[in-house]
């Protein structure tokens, strides 16, 4: 079972479409990035959150369960598509 400010931070990035960044967390939440850091590596280590190297957060299975919510996977192609629109060209 989440503490409140896990299940605030699973709405967050449910909120943004099950991936965001720690940054955003920390501001929409009024903490600083080092004290979400500290939560999310707790809720990384109950696999909660899938915590990258970049700094991107990623909704588990057990985060969506959490939330009350079946796992939204997008597939792989389509994420890259979607992700490539975004890109820059110079």
């Amino acid at each position: 079972m989440p503490t409140p400010d896990e299940s605030k931070i699973l709405k967050i990035i449910e909120a943004e479409g099950g991936e965001c960044g720690i940054r955003k967390i920390a501001g929409k939440m009024r903490m600083t990035p080092q004290y979400v850091s500290i939560i999310l590596c707790s809720m990384g280590e109950r696999d909660l959150i899938d915590v990258f190297r970049t700094g991107k957060i990623r909704l588990a299975r057990k985060g969506w369960t959490a939330l009350g919510k079946k796992e939204q996977q997008i597939d792989g192609l389509k994420r890259y598509l979607e992700d490539r629109d975004k890109w820059k060209t110079f």
